[in-house]
């Protein structure tokens, strides 16, 4: 295997390996009560209140909430409401990449009639009790809640597919509630659908007929991923996805599922799917290029961008999105087995940030699996790196760890994961199917354990 050529699926990373406690659904697609009472009180019109009514209040009867009100949000989580610079960017995305192209192929009306009649916008994103992050939800067809609104960069294309997915999928849901979706759609897969899909890696979901893991939750999750899946990875992007982690059995399913929402559009709703990705697909060149936020050409050098006081000073990996290699995936799920057995978890999601110009810090969150209120620990290890050298290799060596990484180690006994991050490594990028580059860490004298993440602060 080389470096250069080596390609794996990566999907929009932060996006679906998520969870709402109440229904194990990352969308959480189920509505809930709050009390109401919008925070700040009365409010004076703005140039951004005007320029959201022109485009969504007046042609298509949207309200676009961006003050924080309690009646529209969880009342017990920690919410911050979003920047106001940053509105106008989300929305403004929202009407070209999304309700655009379905305006220019089924017309003003067919929004008018579909689409939620209120976004709800708000700044940070909403932290579950089982330390999964929810980026978006549905309420009944009537409400779409878009979280993270102060980190959206609209020229990144990453960002872009992120956002797009979640209101495609949520879309989805809504028409289904309209026309429900043949039920031969049930059949195709009718074995696999599992509510532990968080044990289930992407690869291992694609290789048994689901375009993501998270389709794995039900038929209803299979087809609102389907759609989401096809229109923001375009038509290129999905075929070459299915093209590097499908076999042959399971690409016929895949493409059986394909055929079956391609009719029920067009029957339902009078849509050419196909056409419809063409136009989000033109719509998301126009907004953020391929090369925005990673793309056709090999980035700088990974340590040219990663690392004490750079552009980015931490590598996010999250075991249910990425596809990181056998090795990874077996160290995590030894911890976690281990962990178990002691009624404890390790979950999916960690980091390792640069602490100083030549420290690294892993930090790994573990919690108690029967507690009422799911508290994380936080684990620190600390690695001194060296380098990079002539060869382009670093030396990564565990120097330290807080109390409650020699716990998690010593006390526990989760070992594997942790001292996977030592020795000597080859920073580089991976290049996905559909083109994109994701940074890589490559074990020198094993690169295909490599881990794949997405850079960060």
């Amino acid at each position: 295997m080389t470096m250069k050529n080596y390609k794996k699926i990566v999907w929009s990373a932060l996006m679906i390996a998520l969870m709402a406690i109440s229904c194990n659904d990352p969308y959480n697609d189920n509505p809930s009560e709050n009390a109401s009472g919008e925070v700040g009180g009365p409010h004076m019109q703005t140039p951004l209140d005007s320029w959201l009514y022109e485009r969504f209040t007046q042609p298509f009867n949207i309200e676009v909430k961006y003050r924080l009100d309690a009646s529209e949000v969880d009342l017990y989580k920690t919410l911050t409401p979003p920047d106001p610079d940053y509105v106008e960017d989300v929305m403004d995305v929202v009407r070209k990449v999304w309700i655009d192209p379905y305006t220019n192929i089924a017309g003003d009306v067919f929004i008018k009639q579909y689409c939620p009649k209120q976004f709800v916008l708000v700044g940070s994103a909403r932290y579950n009790f089982d330390g999964s992050i929810t980026l978006g939800t549905a309420e009944g067809g009537r409400k779409v809640v878009l979280y993270v609104v102060n980190d959206f960069t609209k020229t990144d294309r990453a960002e872009v597919k992120e956002m797009i997915h979640t209101i495609e999928h949520e879309f989805t849901h809504i028409l289904n509630q309209k026309v429900p979706y043949p039920a031969e759609l049930k059949d195709v897969t009718s074995g696999g659908y599992t509510a532990a899909w968080t044990s289930v890696t992407l690869a291992e979901a694609r290789q048994q007929g689901f375009i993501t893991n998270y389709a794995m939750v039900s038929p209803d999750e299979d087809i609102a991923e389907m759609v989401a899946m096809m229109l923001v990875e375009g038509k290129q992007g999905y075929e070459d996805i299915l093209s590097c982690q499908t076999t042959a059995e399971s690409y016929t399913l895949i493409k059986r599922k394909e055929q079956i929402i391609v009719d029920y559009f067009k029957k339902a709703f009078s849509i050419d799917l196909y056409a419809l990705q063409t136009k989000v697909q033109q719509a998301m060149q126009e907004v953020a290029p391929v090369d925005n936020g990673g793309g056709g050409t090999q980035p700088a050098p990974l340590l040219d961008l990663w690392g004490y006081g750079k552009k980015y000073g931490t590598l996010h990996i999250d075991l249910m999105t990425t596809p990181e290699s056998t090795d990874i995936t077996n160290r995590y799920n030894y911890d976690n087995q281990v962990l178990h057995a002691q009624n404890m978890a390790l979950d999916y999601n960690f980091k390792l940030s640069f602490s100083d110009t030549k420290q690294l810090m892993l930090t790994l969150y573990y919690y108690n699996i029967y507690s009422e209120t799911r508290e994380y620990k936080e684990a620190n290890f600390i690695y001194r790196i060296s380098g990079p050298y002539d060869d382009g290799t670093v030396d990564i060596g565990l120097i330290s760890a807080d109390d409650n990484a020699e716990y998690l180690a010593t006390v526990l006994g989760a070992q594997a994961t942790y001292s996977y991050f030592g020795g000597t490594f080859i920073p580089g990028w991976a290049q996905t199917c559909s083109g994109l580059w994701y940074p890589a860490l490559y074990p020198y004298e094993a690169p295909g354990n490599y881990l794949l993440g997405v850079l960060g602060n």
